[in-house]
């Protein structure tokens, strides 16, 4: 029987693992604003990070707005685009008219994540009974590993 010592280390001890793609949920909050830090971070040099911003969908915004984007999407976007500048990282966006649990595991699967990167809201116990929170919708669901950075 081997000592422990006579074992290798398993990979997860040898530190952070980066990774080719990653996927990033973004609102425009400051928890969203340090999931993006910490996605380019996770990302390996030249690789990609998706910024996904979600909103669930709505019959009256469809109609109102038709196959276009909202104005204020394009500003979240574009604020999400800027903060990832001077990373060496390429950066991609994507926009989705469902639950963010939903489009963040769908743009994972579509992109081949090997991580999404979330912003805790740091809501009340109560608050999240109610609405139930991205992190641990994705962690039952996400074909990779999650982050959920405070």
């Amino acid at each position: 029987m081997p000592q422990f010592t006579d074992m290798t280390r398993p990979a997860l001890w040898a530190g952070p693992r980066l990774v080719d793609s990653v996927v990033v949920g973004y609102d425009g909050s400051e928890a969203s604003r340090r999931a993006i830090a910490r996605a380019t971070a996770a990302a390996e040099p030249g690789g990609t990070v998706v910024l996904v911003t979600a909103s669930p969908p709505s019959r009256e915004l469809e109609e109102r707005i038709g196959a276009r984007r909202a104005p204020a999407v394009d500003d979240l976007l574009d604020e999400a685009v800027e903060l990832c500048r001077g990373r060496d990282v390429q950066v991609a966006t994507r926009v989705a008219h469902a639950e963010p649990v939903d489009a963040l595991v769908e743009v994972a699967c579509d992109s081949d994540a090997g991580l999404i990167v979330v912003g805790a809201r740091g809501e009340s116990f109560v608050a999240r009974a109610l609405r139930g929170s991205v992190g641990e919708g994705l962690v039952g669901r996400a074909p990779c590993d999650v982050l959920v950075v405070r």
